[in-house]
């Protein structure tokens, strides 16, 4: 590698991951005081040269980072998953044993980052949102300030990014293998063979040697994608980390029993929401963007499990610990690849002389659940959620060694920013500065307790809305939509396993914790939540795709399809030509291939299978052409007589939505505003259906209520008592190409 001459301008490098509080690694040292005091000389303006000396940010930032998955917090997984270049960080600098969060959910903590501002007031309170990028933002006032500012890799706020001079990030969550960036000129596609982790780092260093204005202090924001879900670890880790045995939490069997509806009712628990086809790889996933040679190593892994675990098909409480080992050892492999790009980004500040003037800091954008409580995911005010991990470096500023015990929050870092670089902290942010922390001080009006809002419900994981406060002992959540409370002593609890809300020995502490409660919502400016909104879990725990008793099973199912003939499908066929078409006879146009059932372009209409159903789950894949396609899965279809289309319903597969509902021959049924936002998130995500690809076709006919999922993403729910029984068929309308459908099978309800 090229280094750039060393600069004269101190460099700080923000490194936010997701670690906190646990226990205390040997490589760290703690004093008596929360603090270790440390007296620095003020950073000048100007060297003698004239030149700016203000110190450079790089702020390095991970997603759904566990503390416990950092070893510099000495927790559970120290041992056998160690994280030597952020221990590095902490053991050189400082390790902040509470930092957390305000929203526990990438987006909206991204957003509180870019303002000093709760969700509430910065407009982005769900990770549907959009950022509103003409607000104020720290980037902005760096750049005013005479700062170069670029961020790189994990943006994920739905509008493209303002205020950095140079940006270079990934499309929504991004892919793991070769990653496309989306940049001011366009989309750059993936390079085949990268690593997302390495080419966020490898582009961050490139900006650095020779992007940048070399005359300017600078901003960089280095965003993982890792290790946020569904961990797709690098192919040259796979092995180590498959081998390892994960201590698992004490509290993996967790009942809930001491806890309200939330947490009986959430969809986030290993046992069935997390899923053994993708989560837990017992299908090769997302291998398009592999080149061969990793394709070829991730197989040769990944079958290998795939064999063992058939054999033995575990149940219940063994089938939890084997998708624990499975999730710790992909989860883990990922922070591996991350903690190694820390590692190589700290070497080059080294050997480009710019670490003796920067101040390196980590965290993530939130915790995560590493199968506490039987979880993963996020989104609650529970700690392994709340808490985010924080470690800063600063040679000839912060003291070796140190650790801080304060309250500080994802809320502080845009205020900190400016305070590294002198310039003014706007008053209408929220957040402190942590740079007295940084310098060893220790205010005297430092926060007693922080404040926590999560909004969104429906949605993924079903956790319900709520709020709430945390200071050094006790955690008050408030669940208002079912006027539930939760109270923990931390001290006596720290496992958060019974809430003490109605225990009258607590009746003090309670009543002292609404009351900050009522203090921050006044001090924050919360307005009332807003209004609840219809509908349902976005992801429904489908239990075949989670457990063995199930999952590989035919029960209640039926094949509408053997993958060797069309024996039970009606083809249609003119009885004279140019006379409407009818489902009878035979024609061309459909034929089985390597198992798939293969329509070509003409004629357009349904191919309707024989057996009839009213109420039903079916599921199928499809694979369409890559542009220009508008078919079909129809349900509940009657062919009239002499009719050319059936009477009935679609589900749409379409470029331009698919999973919408159609009253064959009437038109769309989902209401005006659904389809806009369904519309929205489409646009904004692509995550619905892929061309050219396989995708996942779901739909639920009960009664009137009819469902329809995409790839697991629920795209419409509607009531419509029309039509109450037919059969199924399958539709091509293409301008080009083939339709492809296979794994066609229904369930009776």
């Amino acid at each position: 590698m090229k280094h750039s001459e060393s600069i004269s301008k101190p460099l700080i490098i923000f490194i936010v991951s997701a670690l906190l509080f646990s226990c205390q690694p040997d490589t760290v040292t703690e004093t008596d005081e929360d603090v270790v005091s440390l007296v620095s000389p003020p950073l000048p303006t100007k060297l003698t040269n004239g030149s700016d000396a203000r110190p450079n940010i790089v702020f390095i930032f991970s997603d759904d980072h566990s503390y416990e998955a950092v070893s510099a917090y000495g927790g559970r997984l120290s041992k056998v998953a160690p994280t030597p270049n952020l221990d590095r960080i902490a053991s050189e600098g400082i390790r902040f044993d509470n930092c957390f969060v305000t929203n526990a959910l990438c987006g909206p903590s991204r957003a509180v980052i870019q303002t000093g501002k709760h969700s509430h007031l910065n407009g982005f309170m769900e990770n549907e949102h959009r950022f509103d990028g003409s607000q104020q933002t720290f980037p902005k006032l760096l750049q005013k300030g005479g700062y170069e500012t670029a961020v790189i890799g994990k943006w994920h706020l739905g509008t493209d990014p303002q205020g950095f001079d140079f940006w270079n990030v990934l499309p929504g969550q991004g892919t793991y293998y070769a990653p496309d960036f989306r940049t001011p000129n366009g989309l750059a596609s993936g390079t085949p063979g990268e690593y997302v982790t390495e080419a966020v780092v490898t582009k961050s260093i490139e900006w650095l040697e020779q992007e940048r204005n070399k005359d300017k202090p600078f901003m960089l924001m280095l965003q993982h994608k890792a290790p946020h879900r569904f961990w797709l670890p690098p192919v040259h880790l796979l092995e180590e980390y498959v081998a390892k045995k994960y201590p698992e939490p004490k509290n993996l069997f967790d009942d809930y029993k001491g806890r309200g509806t939330p947490a009986q009712t959430q969809d986030m628990t290993l046992r069935v929401t997390m899923d053994l086809a993708l989560d837990n790889k017992m299908v090769p996933f997302r291998q398009d963007r592999m080149n061969e040679a990793q394709k070829e190593k991730w197989n040769e892994v990944y079958d290998q499990i795939r064999e063992d675990v058939l054999s033995k098909r575990p149940q219940g409480d063994d089938l939890v610990r084997w998708k624990y080992q499975r999730y710790m050892a992909d989860y883990l492999a990922c922070i591996k690849s991350l903690d190694e790009s820390v590692g190589t980004m700290l070497e080059y500040l080294e050997e480009s002389g710019l670490d003796e003037n920067t101040v390196v800091i980590y965290a993530s954008d939130q915790g995560f659940f590493l199968g506490e409580h039987g979880w993963f995911d996020k989104r609650f005010m529970y700690e392994e959620s709340l808490k985010t991990p924080l470690l800063v470096r600063w040679p000839g500023v912060a003291k070796a060694g140190t650790v801080i015990k304060q309250m500080v929050s994802n809320l502080d870092f845009a205020q900190t920013f400016l305070d590294l670089a002198g310039i003014e902290q706007p008053s209408d942010m929220q957040g402190k500065s942590l740079k007295p922390l940084f310098e060893g001080k220790e205010p005297p009006d430092w926060r007693e307790s922080v404040y926590y809002h999560y909004y969104c419900f429906p949605e993924y994981h079903a956790v319900r809305r709520h709020d709430g406060v945390r200071n050094s002992r006790y955690k008050l959540m408030h669940f208002y939509d079912l006027n539930e409370w939760e109270l923990f002593d931390l001290e006596k609890d720290p496992m958060e396993m019974k809430s003490v809300h109605d225990d009258p020995e607590y009746a003090e502490a309670l009543s002292h914790m609404k009351g900050e409660l009522a203090k921050l919502r006044e001090e924050y400016q919360v307005p009332p939540a807003p209004k609840l909104r219809k509908g349902e879990t976005l992801f429904p725990p489908w239990r075949e795709f989670g457990t063995f008793e199930i999952g590989l099973q035919d029960k209640g199912w039926i094949y509408l399809f053997d993958g060797k003939s069309l024996k039970g499908w009606r083809q249609p066929f003119a009885t004279n030509p140019g006379e409407p078409l009818s489902q009878i006879a035979e024609s061309t146009g459909i034929k089985v291939v390597d198992g798939e059932i293969h329509l070509s372009l003409s004629p357009q209409v349904f191919y309707l299978h024989t057996l009839e159903f009213s109420d039903f789950i079916l599921e199928l894949e499809a694979f369409t052409p890559s542009k220009n396609f508008d078919s079909g899965i129809g349900f509940r279809c009657v062919l009239p007589k002499g009719k050319q289309l059936p009477v009935g319903y679609q589900s749409e597969i379409s470029d331009i939505r698919s999973g919408g509902i159609y009253d064959i021959g009437v038109g769309w049924m989902n209401p005006t505003d659904e389809e806009a936002k369904i519309n929205d998130f489409v646009d904004r995500t692509g995550t619905f259906y892929k061309a050219s690809a396989w995708n996942q076709i779901r739909v639920m006919c009960k009664g009137d209520r009819i469902k329809t999922w995409v790839n697991g993403q629920l795209c419409s729910d509607v009531k419509d008592s029309k039509h109450q029984v037919g059969t199924i068929g399958l539709q091509h309308h293409s301008k080009e190409g083939v339709y492809r459908f296979r794994n066609i099978r229904i369930q009776e309800i």
